[in-house]
């Protein structure tokens, strides 16, 4: 950045100067211009003021001829013409000179040398060298008459032709009449010459006849072709509506619209002008051209010519000063490595705290005031860090094992899991990072955060059981909920029993046989006595149901009992609205009634779907009918306490996925989420597969089942003896519930029998063949 900023300055540095440099050899440039255009303005005014001056002693000396009153006759030289041939040959710009009569007749001499374009209008031959117009009446009529002279003014060739001119009528014959002095016309288009010109004109003394003559003004644009300011220069000598009267170059390479052009540029004395895609600049002055008349002249100069003697001392500047700069790099690279290299250091300290590696974050060794400062800020900074993570490391760590330990003092059924399933997994994750062949190659835990990971996803894999109903986890009978049920229908049969010795008074009363009466009861009691022993071995539950046990508990079912007590009162508001407010009191001795189905609420199958759950969700929350429950085929759980049980992973996954873990901790959620998924798709919640699954969430797997298999404080089963375990795990390998290579890592490694060494009863430690199993 500083090599950067010093070599921008610097570069800023040059690209003003140059532009300094640019910018004033321009207008050095440009007042060169003005000056050169100012100069050639003032010879062109020189020019024609020394022309008029000319001009007007010419005049003055033809006036006072006497034979400037004579009438042209046909066929006969005037005498004026010899001073005619004269004046014209010693002036190159006038081109003819004539005189109107105030009785119409018209006489004039043209130069033929003057212009090649008069030889070619009025058809002359190369010995013609002066042309004599003379205009008479003859006959009545006016006639044009034309006599080609040679250089001796001898008469070669005559030409007849009717007219209707008049020189009267023409506008110098009436501006000179009425002026004393030389009128001068405006610069107008000469027909015979295809040319601009000028005509200067004097009324004769004691006379009304004019003598005039006709300038062409090709001369100024030879002058102006003799000015050239630098190469490319164009030179434009115009009126005030844009009408080039001169120029320096020929009409045919006018550039396009230049009328236009000159036309708007007459009120600025300066301007940049941008022509058939290239830039000039023009610098323009006003001169007084003829009487009453300004002329305006432009000089047109390409901005690159113009520029071109600065520009190149410019190239030599930028060359001199690029030269400077290729000296000042390296030393400028040299002096920012003195401040760059502390800086650099200070960068790799703080990729240190970055990673969390604060014991290796060092003092950096520089004279640099400020940077020796920033690094003990940054030390004393690790350190603070250090402290806090530790502190909050413990903090998570006790809070997660207070989830835990609640967990599994939630129900003794499930006693030490949460704290046996870490240390397991972690035991099993180490000997796998050990490995390096198999699915083992890449897998290695690389430091302590990764170990920590899954550490914390084995503590908290069981974390949503803190959602599921105690009687749900602990159900140990089909009728229990909050209590045994079973006492609630041995009632019912004390009812009926009772009701029993009733009618059989009431038989005796009628005065029917007492023995039979007696064995009636005796049977009757007896049957009663063999139902409920039914009932109550079918609410023990077992791993198989008949279906003649399930037919049975139905045909129980159907017997009836007389209800005398309102079943509406004493209810909940949640329980009255289930009741049937109409039932009967003749009641079953068992029933599914609606006030037994407890409706699902809260779901969302947006939600559901959103986490990509594929486990099939009943109907219902809980069905707690009597023979719906008495009936169930298999352990003691509904269908719907089932999913509440296996929903524990469901609301692990939740509740984990919205926790806010760092980076190095992300993966706790899918690695605790999947101990209950398989191999091939058979599990839950997700059905995933194996290549659905990382190690450690298939360590995790076989850790939570080999702990469940062993554990010793479970008060609904025995534990069961190593081998025993093994054997189980051995077989749900090979069904692809669990991973095969994960398992014969477990019982390669040792870990199995180390484990078991340190949290088994001795008396479930029994010898193990591993090697039937590898």
């Amino acid at each position: 950045t500083i090599l950067f900023i010093l070599t921008t300055l610097a570069l800023i540095t040059i690209v003003i100067s140059l532009t300094l440099q640019y910018y004033s050899s321009k207008q050095l440039a440009l007042q060169a211009t003005r000056i050169s255009s100012k100069h050639i303005s003032d010879k062109l005014q020189l020019i024609v003021k020394n022309t008029s001056e000319s001009n007007l002693n010419l005049l003055s000396l033809l006036e006072t001829s006497s034979s400037i009153h004579e009438a042209p006759k046909a066929g006969i030289q005037h005498e004026i013409l010899r001073k005619f041939t004269v004046s014209l040959s010693n002036r190159n710009y006038m081109y003819a000179i004539y005189i109107g009569y105030d009785n119409g007749n018209f006489y004039e001499v043209i130069n033929l040398e003057n212009d090649s374009e008069l030889r070619k209008k009025f058809n002359a031959s190369k010995n013609h060298r002066w042309l004599v117009l003379k205009v008479l009446k003859e006959n009545g009529k006016r006639i044009e008459i034309r006599e080609y002279l040679d250089v001796n003014l001898i008469l070669q060739k005559t030409t007849k032709r009717q007219t209707n001119y008049n020189p009267t009528l023409r506008p110098w014959y009436k501006q000179a009449i009425k002026s004393m002095n030389i009128i001068r016309t405006k610069p107008y288009l000469f027909s015979n010459l295809k040319s601009m010109g000028m005509t200067g004109a004097k009324k004769v003394l004691n006379s009304n006849n004019v003598i005039a003559y006709d300038i062409s003004l090709k001369s100024i644009s030879k002058f102006l072709k003799d000015q050239e300011v630098v190469k490319g220069s164009q030179l434009y000598l115009f009126d005030k509506n844009g009408l080039i009267i001169s120029s320096n170059i020929q009409e045919a390479y006018y550039p396009k619209n230049i009328n236009n052009i000159l036309k708007s540029s007459i009120s600025k004395s300066s301007t940049s002008l941008h022509i058939n895609n290239k830039n000039y600049i023009s610098s323009n002055i006003t001169l007084t051209f003829t009487d009453g008349f300004n002329a305006y002249l432009s000089t047109i100069i390409p901005e690159y010519e113009m520029l071109k003697p600065y520009n190149e001392k410019i190239f030599t500047s930028l060359f001199i000063n690029f030269l400077v700069l290729m000296v000042l790099l390296p030393i400028i690279w040299i002096a920012t490595k003195f401040i760059v290299k502390p800086i650099d250091d200070l960068k790799s300290e703080n990729k240190k705290i970055k990673n969390r590696n604060y014991e290796t974050v060092a003092l950096i060794d520089t004279p640099i005031r400020e940077l020796h400062d920033l690094s003990k800020s940054l030390l004393d900074m690790s350190v603070s860090i250090k402290q806090h993570e530790e502190s909050q490391i413990k903090l998570m760590d006790s809070v997660i094992k207070l989830i835990a330990g609640a967990i599994d003092a939630k129900s003794p059924y499930t006693g030490g899991h949460c704290n046996r399933v870490p240390i397991l997994s972690i035991m099993l994750a180490k000997k796998a990072s050990n490995e390096n062949s198999g699915i083992f190659k890449d897998f290695k835990l690389k430091n302590k955060d990764e170990t920590r990971e899954l550490n914390i996803a084995a503590w908290l894999h069981d974390c949503g059981k803190v959602t599921t109903p105690e009687y749900v986890v602990d159900k140990s009978t089909k009728l229990e909920t909050l209590y045994n049920r079973i006492h609630e229908i041995r009632t019912r049969f004390e009812v009926i029993y009772r009701d029993l010795i009733i009618e059989s008074y009431k038989k005796l009363e009628n005065n029917e046989d007492k023995k039979s009466v007696e064995s009636w009861l005796q049977n009757e009691h007896k049957k009663l006595e063999e139902d409920f022993n039914h009932i109550a071995k079918a609410n023990k539950g077992g791993e198989f149901m008949s279906e003649e046990d399930k037919q049975k508990i139905t045909t129980i079912s159907k017997r009836i009992w007389e209800r005398h007590f309102d079943n509406t009162i004493g209810l909940s508001r949640e329980e009255f609205s289930r009741v049937d407010k109409n039932s009967s009191n003749i009641e079953s001795l068992l029933s599914d009634k609606n006030e037994h189905i407890i409706k699902r609420t809260n779901f969302s199958q947006q939600d559901y779907d959103k986490y990509n759950f594929k486990m099939d969700v009943p109907k219902n929350l809980y069905n707690l009918g009597e023979i719906y429950n008495l009936t169930i085929g298999k352990g003691t759980l509904t269908p719907e306490e089932r999913f509440k049980i296996n929903e524990h992973i469901i609301m692990s996954i939740k509740m984990l996925e919205q926790l806010p873990f760092p980076s190095y901790l992300k993966k706790v959620p899918e690695y605790a989420g999947a101990h209950h998924e398989t191999l091939i798709g058979t599990g839950y919640p997700r059905k995933l597969k194996k290549e659905d699954m990382s190690i450690p969430a298939r360590i995790i797997a076989i850790a939570d089942i080999f702990e469940a298999l062993t554990a010793s404080d479970r008060p609904y089963k025995d534990a069961k003896k190593l081998s025993e375990s093994i054997k189980i795990l051995s077989f749900m390998a090979k069904d692809q519930h669990i991973d095969e290579d994960i398992f014969k890592l477990f019982l390669s490694s040792g870990v199995y029998l180390e484990y078991a060494q340190q949290y088994l009863e001795p008396e479930q430690i029994d010898n193990v063949d591993i090697d039937k199993y590898l």
